[in-house]
């Protein structure tokens, strides 16, 4: 597959969403907002730049044709402090396999934990009755192929959301491309310097809410008895999302024949169906593939101003990454990263990620 024929399957993707596309005066309607949230100690770091970079498990949720780039086995973990000082926090798991020389699938799990909140009424607004907690999850399975210099991947998730006696279920898809290749192809020490990536998320049908919380007892009208009535709730959208982005690898090495410090400067865009599109800029350094710093900032119109900025999110993303390698080889190594990541916020004590990855028989590239 050549680039032609990439950028003709990402058009064909984007002219696929058009009819979920929307626009600005649904800001704020769509539901499932945990899909939009990236709980990944890696490439939350530096936001939608990443969505040309990400590779392995963790592009089960930035792009998941990345995943096509993991190799043999890799499973993360990683712990998210969402808005500190909310009691919410998120476990992500994922799992990649390579199944086929040139195909890799992969699994995510996402779980959020909300701190219990007080149960009231009408007649004990403070409480006394106990508590109750917010539940959400969302379970991928996803599959990435390469095709030489491109990638492709494909995820289906399960989405559940809501509380102990209203819950809400649905079905979402991600589909994704990476163009990944070399600038100068006669340079054996410096290769796969240019990337570009293209995803689009969250695509399926809408979800509504369900169950005994959304019943109530009334008396019927000229009536002496009581009857259970149903409340109509309206279905609700998903946050489907375009993104995009461009990068490229540069070698900072004053010795031609060594690559031991790489500069990695991104770009990303992502237009959001029900909130204001974000454009991201990131940058990476990494010395001898053992650590690597990122720095991003993502911005979305009125973020400045605490007037008319939507987000708690100020824009500003920081990270970095160990790769420990504990088993080496002529062509290959096992790996064992720690990852952190931190996003800041206004209110709140920003959001920080913890991760920990285990890359068995990773082949450098």
């Amino acid at each position: 597959m050549n680039l032609n024929k990439a950028w003709s399957l990402a058009a064909a993707i984007c002219s696929g969403i058009a009819l979920w596309a929307g626009n600005p005066d649904r800001q704020g309607q769509a539901g499932a907002q945990q899909l939009v949230v990236n709980g990944w100690g890696r490439n939350s770091a530096w936001g939608w730049s990443g969505v040309s970079t990400a590779k392995g498990v963790e592009a089960t949720y930035l792009n998941i044709a990345g995943l096509a780039r993991a190799n043999m086995t890799e499973a993360a973990f990683s712990r998210t402090s969402w808005l500190g000082g909310s009691g919410i926090n998120i476990n992500s798991f994922g799992l990649a396999q390579k199944v086929s020389e040139d195909g890799v699938l992969g699994v995510s799990v996402m779980q959020w934990q909300v701190a219990p909140i007080v149960i009231t009424t009408e007649d004990q607004p403070y409480g006394g009755l106990g508590t109750y907690r917010v539940s959400m999850t969302n379970f991928g399975v996803g599959y990435g192929k390469t095709f030489n210099t491109i990638t492709a991947g494909v995820m289906f998730r399960a989405v559940s959301e809501g509380i102990p006696d209203a819950r809400a279920l649905g079905m979402s898809m991600d589909a994704g491309v990476q163009y990944v290749n070399s600038a100068n192809p006669a340079n054996t020490i410096k290769k796969n310097d240019i990337h570009f990536g293209l995803v689009v998320k969250n695509i399926g049908p809408d979800m509504r809410h369900s169950g005994d919380g959304l019943s109530t007892k009334a008396v019927v009208q000229n009536g002496d008895f009581t009857k259970t009535l149903q409340h109509r709730v309206d279905r609700f959208q998903l946050p489907t999302v375009l993104a995009m982005s461009a990068a490229y690898d540069f070698r900072l090495d004053s010795d031609p024949g060594l690559y031991m410090h790489r500069l990695t400067l991104a770009l990303g865009f992502a237009n959001h169906a029900f909130q204001n599109n974000e454009t991201s800029l990131g940058m990476e350094y990494a010395y001898n593939n053992f650590i690597s710093g990122r720095l991003g900032f993502t911005y979305q119109e009125g973020i400045f101003n605490y007037d008319t900025r939507i987000t708690a999110y100020t824009g500003l993303n920081a990270g970095l990454s160990l790769d420990v390698p504990f088993k080496t080889g002529p062509d290959s190594k096992s790996n064992l990263g720690i990852d952190y990541s931190y996003r800041a916020t206004n209110p709140f004590g920003g959001t920080h990620t913890f991760g920990v990855r285990i890359d068995l028989n990773y082949e450098n590239e």
